[in-house]
């Protein structure tokens, strides 16, 4: 039993190392869509600076609910699969809208929160699938990104 406590707790620690590194990456690749849009292409571009600082606003604020507040709230209570698995499945669910800002958020918010309790000793398995499906959601976020610019 302490042997599966230790392993969580490795899960956990390693896992808080990743929040901002994750938080930092998931906000770059967020505001990518608008400053991609707002650079100066050929022709005009299509997206004005108080557009450009909605939607980079609407990413930070996402990225810090859920990695400065959600995720480390969660990493505090016991068998936090149920949070794991709501992040991560409306990541996935609103990936084609991964442009309104909190998609690539979500879904990474949950696949991190899930891979730390993924040997926990209380919603383990909720928390394997809850890493599951924020890969995915993070996958499906990046390939609807791709398909705008394909």
């Amino acid at each position: 039993m302490s042997n599966s406590q230790t392993v969580n707790r490795n899960h956990q620690d390693q896992a808080r190392k990743l929040l901002w590194p994750v938080a930092v990456a998931v906000f770059l690749f967020t505001v990518s869509y608008p400053v991609n849009d707002f650079a100066p292409p050929p022709s005009p571009p299509d997206t004005g600076l108080g557009m450009l600082l909605v939607y980079a606003g609407i990413a930070l604020v996402t990225v810090y609910a859920v990695f400065a507040l959600v995720l480390p709230w969660a990493f505090g209570r016991d068998g936090s699969g149920r949070v794991a698995l709501g992040l991560a499945i409306l990541g996935m669910l609103f990936a084609p809208g991964f442009w309104i800002g909190f998609p690539p958020a979500l879904a990474a918010g949950g696949a991190v929160l899930g891979w730390a309790g993924s040997d926990a000793t209380y919603g383990r398995r909720l928390s394997q699938a809850a890493f599951v499906i924020g890969v995915l959601g993070v996958v499906f976020n990046v390939v609807s990104y791709a398909d705008v610019f394909i």
